[in-house]
């Protein structure tokens, strides 16, 4: 029933799922911004909504679960897990070769990793693995992010380190509209906007050692359900 199919019939009555596309290539970008910007790195020239300066020295995390949506119904996972590491030019993109150009209507995927992924020993073969494990004592797992830098001076350090704090799950999904544009132009970015884990609608103030407070654990997933993260087509 859909006239975008190879197989498309105009006297078809029922949609039962045996539409044929033509595959297409796409390529996801991962970018970071602070304020609207490009992210400038081991400067300290950014300021919060609690009036620190600060500094962007590391910007780590996980995205999972990147899925494409079409509007039949239609569910394609992109991939499970991916390690972003700004610092590491290679996880800053992510290929997915020949995915069916159905007429997709929304892009989801999870900031970090949910309860039943985050399991201690999971993806071993990883290039997150170890470096990114959570402490057992406080729940075990992984991180979902590492955003760490200095605030009010050279000397004073911050580590906003998200992650299964006591067990608990601070994950969260978002879900993006999208347009048919992405079959023309075979590319999405995803985009993390800094300032935001900050201020929407929580002032955070820069922590170092936020790991094991559970309060401010969840008001970053607050925030970055919000509006830290957007899509461009």
């Amino acid at each position: 029933m859909d006239p975008t199919a190879l197989n498309y019939n105009s006297e078809a009555t029922i949609d039962d799922g045996s539409c044929n596309y033509t595959p297409i290539d796409l390529m996801i970008h991962f970018t970071q911004t602070l304020d609207g910007n490009p992210l400038v790195l081991n400067e300290m020239i950014y300021t919060n909504q609690a009036n620190d300066l600060y500094s962007v020295q590391t910007v780590r995390y996980l995205i999972s679960d990147i899925t494409l949506h079409a509007e039949n119904g239609n569910s394609t996972v992109l991939d499970e897990v991916h390690f972003i590491d700004i610092s590491i030019d290679s996880t800053l993109s992510l290929y997915i070769p020949a995915i069916d150009s159905e007429n997709y209507t929304s892009l989801s995927f999870t900031m970090g990793l949910d309860s039943i992924k985050n399991q201690n020993n999971s993806y071993l073969n990883e290039n997150f693995f170890p470096s990114f494990a959570w402490p057992t004592f406080l729940g075990g797992g992984y991180h979902y992010m590492q955003l760490e830098g200095d605030f009010n001076t050279v000397f004073n350090g911050y580590a906003t380190h998200t992650g299964p704090t006591n067990g608990a799950d601070y994950s969260f999904t978002k879900n993006f509209p999208v347009t048919t544009d992405i079959i023309s132009s075979n590319t999405i970015t995803i985009n993390m906007e800094i300032n935001n884990w900050y201020s929407n609608p929580h002032m955070v103030n820069l922590y170092d050692g936020i790991m094991e407070n559970a309060s401010i654990q969840e008001l970053l997933k607050d925030n970055g359900i919000a509006d830290v993260f957007s899509i461009e087509e």
